[in-house]
């Protein structure tokens, strides 16, 4: 979970508006999914979102990468649901992913506590151990997640790039 959430929304707001970005504020909606999360979310019907992935507070507390380790940010349309919901769980589901890297990624397994990962367990693993922030912005903002997730990033310093 992102500590200090609202936070950084308001510093991201205040980014936007000295560089005059938008005119009106956009309302997004924040929501949070704490491990162990039985499901991975859901993209609203006419939502756009910026997410990012971190260590669950019980499990970050034992290993070396701490609490609310950020692991990714990402960002979706409002056509890419599947995206959004299941291809991070998936190792296969598409080019690039968190449950492939966090498989393929074995040289930083010590750093975030893991002792086996496969594509068999990592979604089990995914949803019991990480949590999950989303930033839902509505499609009248087209774009909006698109900075955001710049802005996450910048901040937040992901292990895993986009």
């Amino acid at each position: 979970m992102i500590e200090n959430a609202d936070l950084l929304l308001e510093g991201f707001f205040d980014s936007c508006a000295r560089l005059g970005l938008y005119e009106i504020q956009p309302s997004i909606h924040h929501e949070v999914l704490r491990a162990p999360h039985l499901q991975p979310g859901r993209l609203p019907i006419g939502y756009a979102a910026a997410y990012v992935f971190s260590l669950g507070i019980e499990y970050g507390a034992t290993c070396p990468a701490g609490p609310n380790r950020v692991l990714k940010v990402g960002k979706v349309g409002a056509n890419s649901s599947a995206r959004f919901s299941s291809q991070h769980y998936q190792p296969h589901s598409a080019g690039s992913n968190l449950a492939k890297s966090l498989i393929n990624e074995q040289v930083l397994w010590p750093y975030l506590g893991i002792s086996e990962l496969d594509d068999q367990n990592v979604k089990t693993w995914m949803l019991k151990n990480l949590e999950r922030d989303h930033y839902f912005v509505p499609m009248a903002f087209k774009g909006v997640e698109r900075e955001l997730e710049r802005y996450l990033r910048g901040w937040l310093g992901p292990v895993f790039e986009g």
